[in-house]
Formats: C-alpha cells, sequence, structure tokens
C-alpha cells in the first residue's frame, strides 16, 4: 500500500511554502509531490503520477518532444504497445498543470490557501 500521508493537502500536486511577492521577485516556492515527476520516454517529455502510475500529455507545446504533431504520439505508442495501452497510461488530462487527479488529501475549496 502506497503512503497517501507524503500527498500535499488540496487539489494540486504541490503546496505553496512561499507564495510569489514582490520581496522573492515573484518566484514562489513549492514543495511537489513526491509521487509527480516529469518522465522522457523516447524522447518525448511527459507528466507522471507514480501514486496513480499513469501520466497524461502536456497542454501546451513547452514540453521536451513535442514539436512535431504525430511523432510524439507514435513513439509513446511504440513504447506502450499499442494505442490503447497508451491511452490507458497517459489518461491524466489535468497532470500537466499539475492538478491532482488521485483524489488523495483533497480539502475543501473554503480551507485552501
Amino acid at each position: 500500500m502506497k503512503d497517501t500521508s507524503i500527498i500535499p493537502q488540496g487539489p494540486y500536486c504541490y503546496t505553496w511554502i512561499e507564495t510569489p511577492s514582490k520581496e522573492n521577485n515573484y518566484v514562489g516556492k513549492t514543495n511537489t509531490c513526491a509521487y509527480y515527476q516529469c518522465r522522457t520516454i523516447n524522447g518525448v517529455q511527459i507528466p507522471w503520477c507514480n501514486y496513480l502510475d499513469m501520466g497524461g500529455t502536456p497542454g501546451d507545446g513547452d514540453w521536451q518532444g513535442w514539436e512535431g504533431t504525430n511523432k510524439p504520439m507514435e513513439k509513446l505508442k511504440a513504447h506502450f504497445g499499442s494505442e490503447d495501452v497508451m491511452y490507458d497510461k497517459l489518461g491524466l488530462h489535468l497532470l500537466f498543470d499539475m492538478c491532482k487527479e488521485c483524489g488523495e488529501n483533497n480539502v475543501d475549496d473554503e480551507n485552501t490557501v
């Protein structure tokens, strides 16, 4: 069984340690979930949740390997063995924005900073 105590509280895969402000040149600090990582598969970078053993696809073209239109998906399909398996393993559509999809340690909006 995986340890859910290391998953941040709230709707994101991180919590703010220091929010961006004028005093820190608008560069905040976060504590990222230990299960979250960026993986590179066949030269294609994807967000990945080790808790769910699933990933997602980026929402923009700023991730490594997503320059072409079909090339990234072809490379990922080759890695996962089939299109069906690829879509099953990359079904976390909001993970690219670090939106938590595991559902662990969510809190009510009124309690969220």
